[in-house]
């Protein structure tokens, strides 16, 4: 959350938490998440440039259990992962390059 337009407060992160702690819990309750569905929580930047920024994965189908990996993953990972997940082509812009997240679930499309 970047800035604080439409929001409760002018904290972004206390903005995105209260989204988050009202939006999660709804999404982890229904049947499409249940049945196969999935949460990304992704940052899109670091504090520092150039670091590594934040993802979150939440399915019933991820791996789980603090799993970890040291595969490199872009915001293009995120998007050629969606485009597989909907059949959806062709792979846009880096995602055709960009290594998909299917190493983080047990089952992947």
């Amino acid at each position: 959350m970047h800035n604080s337009s439409g929001c409760p407060t002018s904290d972004p992160v206390s903005n995105g938490d209260a989204w988050l702690s009202q939006w999660v819990p709804r999404i982890l309750q229904s049947a499409a998440y249940r049945d196969g569905g999935a949460i990304f929580i992704v940052w899109d930047e670091s504090e520092d440039d150039g670091q590594p920024s934040g993802m979150i994965a939440l399915s019933p189908a991820a791996k789980g259990g603090g799993y970890s990996n040291s595969i490199h993953y872009t915001h293009s990972s995120m998007l050629r992962t969606l485009q597989e997940i909907f059949d959806v082509g062709p792979l846009l812009c880096d995602a055709a390059d960009a290594a998909d997240l299917s190493d983080l679930f047990r089952a992947f499309p």
